[in-house]
Parts: C-alpha cells; structure tokens; sequence
C-alpha cells in the first residue's frame, strides 16, 4: 500500500482536469492505497456548496464518497482560505485546515505525489 499525496491546484469548473483529479483520488482510494488530498489556491472552490444552477455537470457531489472510499485525509492550504477570505466551515465536508510547515510533512511522509 502507497502513501499517495494529491494535490489539487484547479479551480472547479477550469477544464476537466479538477474532475480528472478527483476521480482519480477515488480510484486510487478504491485499490487500497492511502490517499491524502490537499487543495490550494483556487481549488479550494471545489469544496464550497454550489449556490447557482450551472451548465456544467457538478461533479463535486461525488465529494461525498471520500469518507467511502476511506480518504484518509481531506486537507485544505490555509494560505488559500485566507487569500479567498472562507473558513473551512463554509466548506462542504469535514477538512484539515493544514499550513506551510504541516504541507511540508505531507509532501515528506507521502511515498508519491501528484499534482493537478
């Protein structure tokens, strides 16, 4: 079993590669490996409920399967809540909100990283 860190870089509806990143963590996940996820920057949009009807499928619904698929950390950078002004209590599911220094810890501890 891998120690898989994944971070996410992609704001939400930016092309596919956010929806490519995160059926991604759910396969990995899924063939038991451990997977941490680790949003920055504007992909921390992924994580906020959606206010409006868009055109585009939401697949951030699927979010609710991490706890399922035995996700074993949701992290969100907490330079980027501070930089887009939200608490992780607007978010849509649970998360730790993690600094530079506990980002750091992520990338040594993980046995590969991703990054989308």
């Amino acid at each position: 079993m891998a120690k898989i860190l994944l971070i996410h870089q992609s704001s939400a509806f930016c092309g596919a590669t956010a929806r490519e990143a995160q059926d991604l963590s759910l396969a990995l996940a899924a063939t038991e490996h451990e997977v941490t996820l680790l949003y920055r920057g504007p992909a921390i949009f992924q994580l906020l409920p959606l206010q409006t009807t868009v055109a585009v499928k939401d697949f951030t619904v699927s979010q609710k399967l991490f706890d399922l698929y035995d996700v074993a950390a949701v992290c969100v950078c907490q330079q980027s809540l501070q930089q887009y002004q939200l608490t992780s209590a607007q978010l849509r599911l649970p998360v730790q909100v993690v600094d530079l220094s506990a980002q750091q810890q992520l990338l040594d501890d993980a046995s590969h990283i991703l990054v989308h």
